[in-house]
């Protein structure tokens, strides 16, 4: 990094500006684990909320290419990102197609678990704070991620609890809260931090939210509000 300037995106996720997606993905989760505040004693909020948002830029081929052309000079390898990301030999149409679902799928669950999660935001400032509003945003982008992965298997167990085409994003949505709020549980079993509060207490309460949109038999199929905050105070306190 020269000196005077701010770090590159690529420079915050430890990456060279032409690799591909996959090496992104790598890096961002490396990095995600390694600073999360219940690993990493010394981690810094502002730290996490710049890989988060440097994943956020990078991760997405347009918002990539528009950030290129403002950081990277021009030159004979310009947007060789592009190439990177294509297959050697296209697949065919259909595989093109699931592959273009799935990633609608993702970038739905990810739109509607930021809105759900600045719902929940809002709701616990005003009832029970744990921090400032931007601790919450930085758990929030955390929580995104996360909903958001592995959308296809989550896609499929929404399809199972017998969801209809038009609420698959809300239900894979609510199946992907269930699945992180197990792994809350396991963590709380080894040690209770104010982060890992304030994750099932958002959970929760993104549950409530994303669930008024289906019909209750649906939401119960689901399994239902994961009700994780109140086990992770219970252990907290025992």
């Amino acid at each position: 990094m020269a000196q005077g300037r701010p770090p590159t995106y690529y420079e915050i996720l430890g990456v060279a500006p032409d690799c591909s997606l996959a090496e992104l993905r790598k890096a961002y989760r490396r990095l995600a684990w390694e600073r999360h505040p219940d690993v990493a004693t010394d981690a810094v909020p502002l730290a996490m909320a710049r890989i988060n948002e440097a994943w956020r830029v990078l991760s997405d081929s347009k918002r990539r290419e528009e950030y290129d052309r403002k950081v990277i000079p021009p030159s004979p390898a310009a947007n060789v990102f592009v190439r990177a990301q294509r297959p050697a030999s296209a697949p065919g149409s259909g595989a093109r197609r699931r592959q273009a679902w799935v990633a609608g799928m993702q970038a739905q669950m990810a739109r509607l678990a930021r809105q759900a999660g600045r719902s929940a935001t809002q709701t616990l400032l005003i009832r029970n704070p744990r921090g400032p509003r931007s601790d919450y945003e930085v758990v929030v982008d955390g929580l995104v991620f996360l909903l958001s992965a592995d959308a296809e298997s989550r896609v499929r167990a929404a399809r199972a609890a017998g969801t209809a085409p038009l609420d698959l994003g809300v239900a894979a949505t609510l199946v992907g809260i269930r699945s992180v709020a197990d792994s809350i549980r396991r963590q709380a079993s080894l040690a209770v931090t104010r982060e890992l509060l304030m994750q099932a207490e958002l959970l929760d309460r993104m549950w409530d939210v994303l669930a008024h949109e289906l019909p209750t038999p649906l939401t119960i199929a689901l399994g239902g509000n994961p009700g994780v905050a109140k086990a992770v105070r219970r252990t907290e306190s025992s």
